[in-house]
């Protein structure tokens, strides 16, 4: 990135065309360009840790989660605008209750009354789960194109976070939901309408999820090996990797 320090810990990289924006582990976030170049000085738009965002078109919509004040929300953001930093984590606690501050440099924002999770592009909108409430296709302006009940997976009622989701993946028009414990769900990307529930057998928790078209699925466990799958009828096959 141009020679550059961050300045911050990189924890994910959402790309986009126009500009690809990369999110630190404490908030942080800083737009690139195509050369890899920084745009701007990090910015922190909420006192929370980034936990989702997605590039749309020339906007990119993330979530904040403060699991300490029970505080999360959702907001766009230009990828041409100007990002600066907002409020601090102390007057976030002074008006919690009010809820009423918000993203700094938001074309729109929201309140969330549940942890958002899943949050991944899904065409030309953005796809999202609120934990145990619902899931949700909007488009860039934030207006809900459909929902669907949060997903339930009897064979997992024994386990712990069994329910809580780790990502979402858009495959040949549909979306693929994934839990924690190897719970599956296929989604319609167009109306939201059930196609699949199934568990994939796994010999740890997932982190999280990645599809190719050609190679399947790469499972990311919690323990630091990966998992391939061809696809859901077939078995996980594991890999170890190299280091502690």
């Amino acid at each position: 990135m141009d020679g550059v320090p961050l300045g911050f810990q990189p924890m994910r990289v959402d790309r986009g065309n126009s500009a690809t924006v990369i999110v630190g582990s404490s908030g942080e976030l800083v737009r690139i360009d195509e050369f890899g170049t920084t745009l701007h000085q990090p910015v922190k738009p909420f006192p929370a840790p980034v936990t989702g965002g997605a590039v749309l078109n020339d906007i990119w919509v993330g979530t904040w989660v403060e699991h300490e004040l029970q505080q999360a929300r959702m907001a766009a953001l230009p990828l041409a605008g100007e990002w600066v930093s907002g409020g601090g984590k102390e007057m976030l606690r002074q008006r919690a209750e009010s809820a009423d501050l918000m993203p700094s440099s938001s074309i729109w924002s929201r309140f969330l009354d549940a942890e958002p999770m899943a949050v991944s592009r899904a065409g030309d909108g953005l796809f999202f789960a609120t934990l145990h409430r619902g899931i949700y296709k909007i488009d860039k302006e934030a207006t809900e194109i459909w929902r669907a009940p949060y997903p339930e997976w009897l064979d997992l009622s024994g386990l712990g976070s069994r329910d809580y989701l780790v990502s979402s993946n858009e495959v040949d028009g549909r979306i693929v939901i994934w839990s924690v414990a190897g719970g599956v769900m296929v989604l319609d990307s167009k109306d939201g309408g059930h196609v699949l529930s199934t568990v994939v057998s796994l010999p740890d928790s997932l982190s999280g999820v990645r599809h190719d078209d050609n190679g399947g699925w790469l499972l990311l466990l919690n323990s630091g090996r990966i998992a391939l799958l061809d696809d859901f009828e077939s078995e996980p096959v594991g890999i170890r990797t190299p280091g502690p």
